[in-house]
């Protein structure tokens, strides 16, 4: 599987290159003031602090090309199934070729509410292509 969904993800680039499909990597993330280091190093007598700043979450779920253009939605909510469904939704409303959103497995982008639009994104010409289970490094949008 891994060997197909590798050989079907190059040709997609190949194909988005000659400019025949626009072609975005998707995927969300948060941001919070609140700092995490689950760990550091230090000498014995140093002492290493990070400041922090009490605030909300910001999530976002964003949509990214190999040509860095970046669309982006914010909230502060928790991000499901819902939210992630309606970006594709708007990036449907304004193609200009036929377009694929890659995403990785995570289960809101496998869930109910993308099964149920996949067939509307199709008809506007919009595809989801989703990655090989453990395959981060397939996807320029991962850290």
């Amino acid at each position: 599987m891994y060997a197909f969904k590798l050989e079907c993800l190059t040709e997609l680039e190949e194909l988005s290159e000659q400019g025949q499909i626009d072609l975005y990597y998707g995927d969300q993330s948060g941001v919070s003031l609140d700092p995490c280091a689950p760990y550091a190093w230090q000498f014995a007598d140093e002492q290493v602090a990070l400041p922090a700043s009490r605030g909300g979450q910001i999530n976002c779920f964003a949509l990214l090309t190999r040509d860095n253009l970046c669309l982006v939605q914010t909230t502060s909510a928790t991000i499901d199934g819902r939210f992630v469904s309606e970006q594709p939704d708007r990036l449907s409303q304004c193609l200009h070729k036929p377009t694929v959103v890659v995403l990785d497995n995570a289960p809101i982008h496998h869930g109910k509410v993308m099964r149920e639009r996949r067939d509307v994104w199709q008809a506007q010409g919009l595809s989801v292509f989703y990655l090989p289970p453990y395959s981060p490094h397939l996807t320029p949008i991962k850290p």
